[in-house]
């Protein structure tokens, strides 16, 4: 019986945001019955063919704090019909759209952790980015999170329109005043496909300079280190044992079954995605066929490159043991063409493990594209 983790994509916000690219639509409330219901069906279908055991669980999307609770229980419910020993219970949230009753909800189905899309706490900032809360809507919805005794994550992002110095100041010092477990902190993808990318396509998006988004993340880093919460990856920061059990299978390579609209997974060495539109999903549900758009067979080799990039991602690096057993090879004699070329420049610090300094991390996509 293979244990991995459980990833499930509720599609479904009240507004979609000006940078996101997700699998994620608003006004189709009519839409969520009949997508559970199918969602339903797909996670049995995966229970009646596949042994597996289910060790965490991540309930993504989209916004999962906007529907009602009747679904998020009718769906752990059944997913909880698998052999289970879950070792974390994330569900993401956003500001404006949680209520007592649903923490409750939450907390009764077993919810450890809840992930909070803060993303700034400007609200010049955050009506400049579309989003539907202001902060002190994000300040009292954190409040009620903490006081259910939830693990707590928030959401940040870098490099957003009229995002400024003092604007990031004041989201540390929010920081340092609300104390969550864990902080993940981003700067600004233009996906294609976002009402942002669009707008900088046309020159009509105005960002950080690039020197300076790389200054103010360096100093983002060390001040998050001040308040306890230190980076362990390169968009993530935590409390001592409060890093993300989940997203930790997919830096580690480990198995993950995921279910739903555009849901990526990765079981026996296989990474699928489902489809991304509706009407596809329901008929391939309906017909008892996975709905999945692609998938592809990831080789030792393959599996290895990306082991490195991802393990490389995180601060403590590659563990040179495990990745002997894991691949058969010693790291530092396979690759000593690729690291001779950046030794004396500061990038690497090698004991027990291969890890990346701090401006290594900065600068880790030069190295990356050595080792591809």
């Amino acid at each position: 019986m293979e244990k991995v983790g459980c990833y499930i994509h509720i599609p479904f916000c009240e507004k979609k945001c000006y940078y996101c690219d997700f699998a994620a639509f608003s006004n189709l409330e009519g839409w969520i019955d009949g997508y559970i219901d199918n969602l339903i069906k797909e996670i049995q279908m995966y229970r009646k063919n596949m042994d597996l055991a289910i060790d965490s669980i991540y309930i993504g999307g989209g916004t999962p704090s906007y529907i009602d609770d009747k679904y998020i229980i009718k769906i752990v419910e059944e997913i909880k019909k698998f052999p289970t020993d879950i070792k974390e219970f994330t569900i993401e949230c956003n500001p404006n759209s949680i209520n007592r009753k649903k923490l409750e909800n939450y907390k009764k189905l077993g919810v450890t952790r809840i992930s909070l899309g803060v993303q700034s706490f400007d609200d010049k900032v955050l009506k400049n980015i579309g989003r539907n809360h202001n902060s002190q809507i994000a300040v009292n919805d954190i409040l009620l999170i903490k006081e259910f005794g939830f693990d707590l994550s928030f959401d940040l992002m870098l490099n957003l329109p009229g995002q400024d110095f003092n604007s990031v100041k004041n989201d540390l010092e929010m920081v340092k005043k609300l104390e969550p477990d864990h902080i993940s902190w981003y700067s600004l993808i233009l996906d294609k496909g976002s009402l942002f990318y669009n707008l900088d396509q046309k020159g009509k998006l105005k960002l950080m300079d690039t020197d300076f988004e790389v200054d103010i993340s360096s100093f983002i880093v060390d001040e998050l280190e001040k308040l306890g919460l230190s980076r362990y990856e390169i968009s993530n920061f935590s409390r001592k044992n409060k890093e993300s059990i989940h997203n930790k299978k997919y830096w580690n390579i480990d198995g993950y079954v995921s279910f739903g609209l555009a849901a990526a997974g990765f079981l026996s060495n296989t990474r699928y995605t489902n489809v991304r539109n509706f009407v596809k999903y329901d008929k391939l549900i309906k017909s008892g066929k996975y709905p999945i758009a692609e998938s592809e067979f990831i080789s030792s080799n393959e599996r290895e490159k990306e082991y490195i990039i991802f393990k490389l991602r995180e601060t403590e690096g590659i563990n040179l043991e495990i990745f002997r057993e894991k691949f058969g090879c010693d790291f530092l004699d396979k690759y000593q063409k690729s690291i001779d070329k950046f030794k004396d420049q500061d990038f690497f610090e090698i004991n027990s493990h291969f890890s990346f300094t701090k401006k290594g991390m900065i600068l880790s996509n030069e190295f990356f594209v050595e080792i591809i």
